[in-house]
C-alpha cells in the first residue's frame, strides 16, 4: 500500500551560482558519503541537484517538508540511490510503518527531477 509520495524538481543553474558559498553549503546538506560519491567536473552541478530533489522529493512524501526543521542530514542517498533514514525522520517512516522507498531520478541539461514513493506491506492498512 501506498502511504506517501513526493516529487520535486531543481534547476541546475541554482548549484552553479552558488560560487564561494557553495561548499559551505553542502556540507549543510549532503553527508560525507554523499559529497565523496560525486563526480568531478561539469557533472559535479547535476550531481548534487539531482540529490537535493531526491532529498526533497523525500520530505514530501513523508508530508513533512521542512516543518520540522533541517533535516537534510536525516536523509543519506547511497551511490546506487538508495534512501536511508536516520534521526526524526527514521521515526516519522516508522510512524507511518513505511516498509519500502522507491526513488526514481532524472535529469536535463537545465533541471533535475526526482520521484520518491513510500510504500508499506502492513495487512493491517490494506482495506
Amino acid at each position: 500500500m501506498i502511504v506517501g509520495v513526493g516529487t520535486d524538481v531543481v534547476e541546475i543553474d541554482w548549484f552553479r551560482a552558488l560560487g564561494w558559498r557553495k561548499k559551505e553549503f553542502l556540507n549543510q546538506i549532503f553527508s560525507g558519503n554523499e559529497l565523496v560519491h560525486a563526480p568531478e567536473g561539469s557533472a559535479e552541478d547535476t550531481f548534487y541537484a539531482t540529490l537535493f530533489a531526491v532529498k526533497e522529493a523525500l520530505l514530501k512524501a513523508l508530508g513533512c517538508g521542512l516543518e520540522l526543521g533541517s533535516l537534510w542530514l536525516n536523509i543519506e542517498v547511497s551511490k546506487d540511490w538508495k534512501l536511508h533514514l536516520a534521526g526524526i525522520l527514521g521515526v516519522l517512516a516508522n510512524e507511518k510503518s513505511v516498509t519500502k522507498i522507491h526513488v526514481s531520478q532524472s535529469h536535463s541539461e537545465k533541471s533535475a527531477v526526482a520521484f520518491v514513493l513510500l510504500e508499506t506491506t502492513n495487512q493491517e492498512d490494506r482495506p
